[in-house]
């Protein structure tokens, strides 16, 4: 049995698509603000310590170094993973 071409359908899956990419990439954007925001927060802690004798000088170098990879990725973790699941219900929805 032939099918008809779906045009509406597949417009509506572009636009949601292209709405889930910008999700992505807004949700990217804002884990790793969290990610670096907490490295600042973090090397002022050991700043604190260090200037009350608790511990050695920290480098913010090597503090901000680490809150960056770790928010690279995480961000990138839960971009993919949400953009892939934004993209697997708009595969169910058109079946």
């Amino acid at each position: 049995m032939l099918r008809a071409p779906r045009a509406k359908s597949s417009g509506r899956a572009r636009v949601l698509g292209a709405l889930w990419i910008v999700a992505g990439v807004a949700l990217w954007n804002g884990f790793f603000d969290l990610y670096v925001s907490r490295g600042a927060r973090e090397y002022g802690q050991k700043q604190a310590e260090f200037e009350l004798g608790l511990g050695p000088q920290p480098s913010m170098t090597a503090v901000m170094a680490n809150a960056k990879h770790d928010g690279v990725v995480m961000s990138t973790i839960w971009a993919v993973s949400v953009v892939a699941a934004g993209f697997a219900t708009i595969k169910i929805l058109k079946k």
